[in-house]
């Protein structure tokens, strides 16, 4: 019974999120908000959802609301989107990389017309009109990379550990480290087009590799987005961004596993409500149990296949 209270306190806990950002009452400079349901979220008590299973909706939802959020109209670029997180679940996680990154931005131009331009640093200085923000002379590119080997590995080390052993006490901090290096990403510039997606999905990777879900930006919530990222990068502010992301995870927990959690809730009630009230027919408190073991047990068959 305590393991039930402690499931519908996380669902009501995240519907009253949701509530409070469909009426506009949520975004706030309190950091506080996203902490706390995140710390429920990985507490050790709660059965959080199959990651595999929240792999496939995101990229269902992600290609979408990424391809607006770049203004991306072109079939081959929007086919390029999918390809590229379709190849970050293939990479092993002991070849993951900072260079990997090259193989990301291959992937996301191996559909357009001139695919060899994709993993290839710029060969020009570039600005961000609007941002404030200098980028990285192209001559410094390969360099600066070499400077944030360490760090990724680290990151890499430090979120499998997370995973395997269910402690999430560092969870904060190691968002705020993959943060701070998107944003030295970002200022590097190192290709022509395309960093953004590239270096979102470069961190969605070791989300993943954490067992936090992945992150995606919605259009209306680009104009935030900029203003937070060039904070970071031009006064070295990462508090914004970070509360930003913090608050994004909240919403991927929703979308790819609250939701998730009542629509099987509906299913049981649908099947109590069918149900014939026969002499030999089973309690619909028993039929209620009898399907969230079904469903733990398919999630644990998916888990071990």
């Amino acid at each position: 019974m305590g393991e039930l209270n402690l499931e519908q306190i996380l669902v009501d806990s995240f519907l009253g999120y949701k509530y409070r950002k469909y009426r506009g009452m949520l975004y706030s400079a309190d950091a506080n908000v996203p902490i706390n349901l995140i710390r429920l979220y990985y507490s050790e008590d709660i059965d959080r959802a199959n990651f595999d299973s929240l792999k496939r909706s995101f990229v269902n939802r992600y290609i979408k609301s990424e391809s607006k959020l770049e203004d991306i109209h072109e079939k081959q670029e929007i086919e390029g989107l999918a390809e590229m997180y379709e190849y970050i679940h293939t990479i092993p996680s002991e070849e993951f990389e900072m260079f990997s990154i090259m193989q990301l931005h291959r992937k996301l131009y191996s559909k357009c017309p001139y695919p060899e331009a994709g993993g290839q640093f710029r060969k020009r200085n570039v600005y961000l009109p609007g941002t404030g923000t200098e980028t990285c002379d192209y001559s410094f590119i390969f360099d600066e990379f070499l400077k944030y080997e360490d760090t990724v590995k680290r990151l890499m080390q430090v979120a499998k550990e997370m995973r395997e052993s269910d402690d999430y006490t560092q969870l904060f901090r190691f968002v705020r480290e993959c943060i701070k290096l998107k944003c030295a990403l970002i200022k590097i510039h190192p290709f022509e087009d395309g960093n953004g997606r590239t270096v979102r999905c470069f961190i969605n990777r070791i989300f993943e590799e954490a067992g936090i879900p992945p992150v995606y930006i919605k259009v209306n919530e680009r104009t935030e987005y900029h203003n937070a990222m060039n904070k970071a990068n031009n006064e070295g502010d990462f508090d914004q961004i970070t509360g930003f992301y913090l608050y994004k995870i909240c919403d991927s927990i929703i979308e790819l596993d609250i939701n998730e959690r009542l629509k099987v809730e509906r299913e049981i009630r649908k099947q109590m409500e069918n149900a014939l009230p026969e002499k030999n027919s089973p309690s619909p408190l028993k039929m209620a149990l009898k399907f969230k073991v079904a469903s733990k047990n398919k999630k644990g068959n998916e888990d071990n296949a």
